[in-house]
């Protein structure tokens, strides 16, 4: 007569394979453990040694082990009964939620993941971004900048060592109170400290409780448009125009309609013909993302007269602003008459300083700064209390003007760098117009077209993006938006050799 119960498997002698990179002991264990229960190595009932015996198996410390199986007993993959030991449950979790199947899969699921059918059917905010791929590809785990890729600005030249410096004030004892939540409208002393900047360098004169401190430029246009637009109501988007707020339209459920934009920026005429209902514009007044024409006078009067006439918004985008090189920032739209109640003003901290700072702004009119807080505390919190209060005072010093003079006067270099090496290397290639602001420019293809181009440019190592991926109606020539701002002089005229192997190459 058979035994009762089967001897179990001996666990010790099971090919449970070797943690991943970074990955701890605790975690290894478990995610072995499960697999082999999934893969059938560890059949249901299958009795487990104890901890202490399949500790000193492994070399793992008694503790380790304890803990995993803890985690798979509470996870419905082992089961404890007293006097028969742990032992594998008869039914495990992703058998159960395998409804109406009882095929294998061909590929387990991680490890880490439980997988179930989504349910049905899908709310109208996820079936809108199925539809959306990003606007531009995430960070990759090994992040390499590119010669050249555009919107990028040089954090090396950052002042690193007087950014630590107040930092470490603002972690002392007698100031932990920065550590706690912050207003949502933002840290008051950085409120004052934009204000100020505002008046001083964009023309715009607003009291420090009409700027709200938020993440992203993006996220302040997301609460706009909920607050202003429901599902189906028109918007414009300059189209070129900045792919992020297209995609923030779309997943708002905004009809999204597209306003062409030519060398004197918007054509307001155009959108007014098409939509003259519309709830918000899109604009990049200042400098147009990415072409880089400034809005005309008479077009920046037509659009405040328009938003008047049909009391609309109109989101400005303070796009690159500040790195004018050939006169003075041109003051914003938010500085002229009429602009008080219908212009929202957003700019962001993170080109002007470092990416990773993620602390933007919005200069609000009056009566849309209660609702866009209460938005913001709903849907953010706040932003990062400690960057504010270390931001304020890198402001309130002097050193962000100190920071953005100097930047200015370095990308200034950079830019004629990029036109003489588009003089020197591009000839018949690409065609470059003089930058005079920002940190990228739009260079048109005179042989090749966009798709080619950004193929043959990636083989060889270097990044330009079609000016395809910023239109949606308007379809322009064949061009390349490059950066030039992130890369020194040096740098610049090696690669820019390296571009015309690279397009001039035969196939």
């Amino acid at each position: 007569m058979p035994p009762p119960n089967p001897a179990p498997p001996l666990v010790g002698t099971l090919p449970l394979g070797a943690p991943l990179p970074g990955e701890n002991l605790q975690r290894w264990l478990h995610r072995a453990l499960r697999q082999a229960m999934l893969d059938g190595r560890l059949p249901g009932d299958s009795l487990l040694p104890g901890s202490r015996t399949l500790a000193l198996q492994h070399g793992l410390a008694r503790g380790t082990v304890q803990a995993a199986y803890d985690q798979l007993l509470s996870e419905g993959y082992l089961v404890a009964r007293r006097g028969s030991g742990t032992r594998v449950s008869q039914t495990l979790p992703d058998r159960a939620l395998q409804v109406g199947s009882t095929r294998r899969r061909a590929t387990p699921p991680r490890a880490d993941v439980q997988t179930v059918a989504p349910p049905s059917p899908a709310g109208p905010w996820i079936r809108r971004l199925d539809h959306l791929e990003p606007a531009f590809p995430l960070r990759p785990a090994a992040y390499t900048l590119q010669p050249f890729q555009p919107h990028r600005c040089d954090v090396d030249a950052f002042p690193m060592d007087v950014w630590r410096k107040l930092h470490i004030r603002h972690l002392r004892d007698s100031r932990r109170h920065a550590l706690w939540d912050s207003d949502p409208a933002g840290l008051p002393a950085l409120r004052e400290a934009i204000a100020a900047h505002l008046a001083i360098a964009r023309g715009v004169v607003v009291a420090p409780e009409q700027v709200v401190v938020i993440g992203s430029v993006q996220q302040a246009l997301d609460l706009c448009l909920r607050l202003l637009v429901a599902p189906g109501e028109a918007v414009w988007m300059e189209d070129p125009g900045y792919p992020g707020a297209r995609q923030v339209m779309l997943a708002a459920g905004a009809r999204v309609v597209d306003v062409p934009v030519d060398s004197q920026g918007l054509r307001v005429a155009d959108g007014v013909r098409a939509a003259p209902s519309a709830r918000l514009a899109y604009v990049t007044p200042s400098r147009h993302a990415p072409l880089g024409v400034a809005l005309s006078p008479a077009r920046r009067v037509a659009l405040l007269r328009w938003a008047a006439a049909h009391q609309a918004c109109i989101f400005e985008d303070d796009y690159d602003s500040e790195y004018r090189f050939v006169a003075r920032p041109i003051p914003a739209l938010k500085s002229l008459p009429l602009a008080e109640a219908h212009v929202v003003l957003a700019g962001t901290f993170s080109k002007l300083m470092f990416p990773a700072l993620r602390v933007a702004f919005v200069a609000l009119p009056p009566h849309m700064v209660e609702p866009f807080v209460r938005g913001a505390s709903l849907t953010a919190r706040n932003a990062n209390g400690l960057s504010q209060a270390v931001l304020a005072d890198f402001m309130a010093d002097g050193h962000f003007d100190r920071h953005v003079r100097r930047m200015r006067k370095l990308y200034a270099g950079r830019a004629q760098a990029f036109e003489d090496a588009a003089a020197t290397h591009w000839q018949g290639l690409i065609e470059v117009p003089a930058a005079q602001a920002g940190l990228d420019v739009v260079g048109r293809l005179l042989t090749l077209d966009e798709t080619t181009a950004v193929r043959r440019l990636a083989q060889a190592g270097l990044m330009a993006r079609p000016l395809g991926l910023y239109t949606a109606t308007h379809r322009l020539a064949d061009a390349l938006v490059m950066g030039f701002g992130a890369f020194d002089e040096g740098r610049i005229h090696a690669a820019a050799k390296a571009v015309a192997v690279a397009l001039r190459k035969p196939g």
